[in-house]
């Protein structure tokens, strides 16, 4: 067997390399003792995308889940315009929560100047 200071020559031909470094600092990040707070993000994400679905394509580019909790789902709009609709579709969210468990019984909606919807955001 080859070797160069104890390590293989699959070490250097690149066999030991993880397939993907992304999920490999994901993975250091998680056992840093982050784990909580990306997994809460992850649902996060998870939960504000399916949540959008219920709505109309236009509206779901102009707002984003920010967070929520055991009563209230707050979003953000890109203006006042986008959080008045959003607010007339509030039945449909609360109901679409509440299909994924969540026992939200309220919408807070706060409009965020620095909030610039993307064209490839889910709709």
């Amino acid at each position: 067997m080859f070797s160069i200071a104890g390590r293989s020559l699959e070490f250097f031909m690149g066999a030991d390399k993880p397939a993907k470094p992304e999920q490999s600092a994901l993975s250091a990040l998680k056992s840093s003792g982050l784990g909580a707070l990306i997994t809460r993000a992850g649902d996060l994400a998870d939960v504000d995308q399916t949540l959008r679905r219920s709505l109309p394509p236009a509206l779901a580019r102009q707002c984003r889940l920010v967070s929520w909790d055991d009563n209230r789902l707050v979003f953000h709009a890109a203006s006042p315009v986008w959080k008045n609709k959003l607010r007339l579709h509030s039945q449909e969210v609360l109901a679409a929560a509440q299909s994924l468990g969540l026992h939200a019984r309220e919408i807070r909606i706060k409009v965020d100047v620095g909030f610039t919807p993307n064209a490839d955001q889910m709709a």
